[in-house]
């Protein structure tokens, strides 16, 4: 008679325990239907820092609206072609703040380098340098003095020529961004231009060994010219 009720127990704790297991599924399954979903990006592989974001190192993924960060980035086209500040591991979300636009100045002179060009810094005075009224995104012409040698080789006389045009300033002195508020002078004794590894040569060469101007382009003008090096003898008539 014992056992009759033992078993009865059972079953009866057997089916209470298959109804709050089945209970608890259903909550579960109708919780899940309840929970809303969002588009993100987030990082396909390993990421480095200082790396340009291509389509390949993204996906998209739906998760919980709740886990979303307020700063994700929702679509690829809003991340491709940017650079990353910090390395970001495989699976994590793609933050705006770990993203910086080409030519961005904030983050360091390097992010404002044009794609194929090279930062170059040259010595300036209050002449040369036009009285401090050369702005960074200005556009310049390079031009200088340099000895050349005279035609039979005998000695060497001064030639002014036009060693560069329309060369970007990035920066001047350490200075980046124009803060001059439009008028006023800045304080400067260099330049920083943006050059191709070919224009560099020319541009070192002309700064070591002769003296440097530099001429202020209209920002509208990106016209050039074809000229000769004009030795003293042309004075002359």
């Amino acid at each position: 008679m014992k056992s009759k009720y033992i078993m009865i127990l059972s079953l009866i704790f057997g089916l209470l325990t298959a109804y709050l297991i089945y209970n608890f599924l259903v909550e579960t399954k109708q919780s899940m239907n309840d929970t809303q979903y969002g588009e993100v990006v987030v990082a396909a592989v390993d990421v480095l820092g200082k790396t340009q974001v291509t389509n390949e190192m993204l996906q998209v993924m739906k998760v919980p609206v709740e886990y979303i960060h307020p700063l994700a980035i929702r679509e690829k086209n809003n991340a491709v072609g940017k650079i990353t500040n910090t390395a970001i591991s495989q699976g994590e979300e793609i933050l705006q703040n770990k993203l910086i636009d080409i030519g961005e100045v904030n983050y360091g002179l390097s992010y404002a380098v044009p794609l194929g060009k090279r930062a170059v810094t040259i010595a300036v005075d209050d002449v040369s340098g036009i009285s401090g009224l050369i702005k960074p995104g200005d556009k310049v012409d390079v031009a200088a003095v340099v000895n050349l040698p005279e035609e039979g080789g005998q000695k060497e006389v001064p030639n002014a020529l036009v060693v560069l045009q329309d060369v970007q300033v990035l920066a001047v002195g350490i200075t980046m961004e124009d803060r001059s508020g439009g008028k006023g002078t800045l304080d400067y004794k260099n330049i920083t231009v943006a050059v191709t590894v070919e224009d560099a040569r020319p541009l070192i060469l002309a700064s070591q060994k002769g003296v440097i101007r530099l001429m202020l382009r209209s920002p509208i003008d990106t016209s050039t010219v074809v000229t000769e090096p004009f030795s003293p003898e042309e004075f002359l008539p």
